[in-house]
């Protein structure tokens, strides 16, 4: 037979009045304890700005009753720090001692709590000058065009570069901003898109003159073309006669359709260095495209050496 045991409800109620009553004396006792801040900093130079982001917290080991401590716990209380006295360590890096300003914390704390000690010896801050500059735009494209098309002609970005301002550490670091990513596929028409700029994820205090930019870019079906083109020597002695096999080489190139009947074979000059194949010891010399239309593109000259023989 199991036996119950009836515990009196007046128990529990002496129970948790005890329990207060020994919660209330303990808070009411001095302590001395550890608390983070959050410290934000003001009366810097009107010149300088922040380079970097700096202390965010502090430390101070304060002295109160139990009641004001755990409430200061959970405050969350802002200290400020004054950085109108600093010392330079070099250009942009300064530095101050939140020990020399105890009177100034002393008088943000609650009421009643006392401050003891700054947990931080030296706070350093990295300052700098607002400073502007340009830098171009690099458009972030994914395109494929459909067989046989192509990018006709250089790639239009309006504008071309923008203005950034902001500390001039970080500006340093940005020498061009890129646009979000355009993705296309089986392209065969001429495009323009207004694209968003994007900053780096750490120059959260970089400013930009503008958001967005246009960039257009022409579309063509291309074919391949193919012209001979005479072959000139350059850099051969005076008095001397040398004989070319052959003396004209095939350019095969790349080109817009409608551009094709642009490209004849005054678009070209192809030469031979004669001091190139004597500095080298060779019996052949390698034709060079000195001259060439901007519209064409995946040139190639065949043959890629010529023989030649010399006649005194």
């Amino acid at each position: 037979m199991k036996t119950k045991f009836n515990i009196p409800k007046v128990f529990f109620s002496f129970l948790g009045a005890s329990f207060l009553m020994w919660l209330l004396i303990n808070l009411s006792k001095e302590y001395s304890s550890v608390i983070t801040y959050n410290v934000s900093y003001e009366s810097l130079a009107q010149n300088k700005i922040l380079q970097e982001a700096p202390l965010k917290e502090i430390d101070l080991q304060v002295k109160g009753s139990g009641f004001e401590l755990l409430s200061e716990n959970f405050s969350k209380r802002n200290i400020e720090l004054f950085a109108n006295n600093l010392k330079s360590k070099s250009k942009s890096d300064y530095y101050f001692l939140p020990a020399q300003q105890t009177g100034v914390i002393q008088k943000q704390l609650r009421s009643g709590l006392v401050l003891e000690e700054v947990l931080k010896d030296t706070i350093f801050l990295k300052l700098g000058s607002l400073s502007t500059k340009k830098v171009p735009v690099v458009p972030n494209l994914a395109i494929q065009y459909q067989l046989g098309y192509d990018i006709a002609k250089s790639m239009e970005v309006l504008p071309s570069e923008v203005s950034i301002s902001g500390p001039e550490l970080q500006l340093e670091e940005i020498t061009s901003i890129s646009t979000n990513l355009f993705e296309a596929e089986n392209v065969s028409e001429n495009i323009e898109k207004k694209l968003t700029l994007v900053l780096p994820k750490s120059s959260e205090k970089i400013k930009i003159n503008t958001n967005e930019v246009t960039v257009k870019i022409s579309v063509d079906k291309f074919t391949e073309g193919e012209v001979e083109v005479p072959v000139e020597i350059v850099n051969k002695p005076v008095g001397m006669t040398i004989n070319m096999f052959p003396k004209k080489v095939k350019v095969i190139f790349k080109v817009g359709l409608k551009d094709f009947n642009k490209v004849t074979e005054n678009s070209f000059k192809v030469v031979c260095d004669y001091s190139i194949a004597k500095a080298n010891d060779l019996n052949y010399m390698e034709p060079r495209l000195m001259t060439r239309p901007d519209i064409i593109s995946n040139i190639r000259i065949v043959p890629s050496k010529i023989d030649f023989l010399i006649y005194k």
